[in-house]
């Protein structure tokens, strides 16, 4: 958010914690959407990285500081519920003893992530051009994530179980 708000002449330092701000509260509204909501995990996971994806095209595209911030909020909205979604699709695969271990992991695995996608996002920024244009690649790169699982979903819907033969 910082670098792009600059990129976009706000050299604010209480402008940028704001945006950065509502951004980060965005996160938690859409953990608190994930926790309401009768929804299994999966069934969220393309909305989720819709809004991601929405969200990163709206960064990539935005004309002034206001619209950055809001594209910045639907994409951590879509955070919010992958986040749980995620770690909740992970334990459900893993006995319970080993779900002490498995959420080291995935937390381990989630903060490395955080600590290499910026890095990944300033490598892309001179093959593309600008930083906007490198959130651009994300977007595309969401938005074929977003049509990958939906189709996943909906075969998973519409799929009939073999009828069980007896031998």
């Amino acid at each position: 958010m910082a670098f792009l708000l600059d990129d976009m002449g706000v050299t604010n330092p209480a402008v940028i914690g704001l945006a950065t701000a509502a951004s980060s509260a965005a996160v938690v509204i859409g953990a608190v959407v994930f926790a309401k909501a009768d929804r299994s995990p999966q069934a969220w996971l393309p909305t989720a990285f819709g809004l991601s994806a929405l969200g990163f095209a709206v960064i990539w595209l935005a004309p002034n500081p206001v619209v950055l911030t809001i594209g910045a909020v639907i994409n951590c909205l879509g955070s919010g519920i992958m986040l749980p979604s995620l770690l909740t699709l992970a334990m459900s695969k893993l006995h319970y003893a080993d779900r002490g271990r498995g959420t080291g992991l995935w937390t381990g695995s989630f903060f490395l992530g955080q600590f290499i996608s910026p890095l990944v996002v300033l490598a892309l920024t001179p093959a593309v051009g600008t930083l906007a244009n490198a959130v651009g690649v994300l977007a595309l790169a969401g938005a074929v994530a977003t049509a990958t699982l939906g189709l996943a979903a909906r075969r998973r819907r519409t799929a009939t179980p073999a009828p069980i033969r007896s031998t």
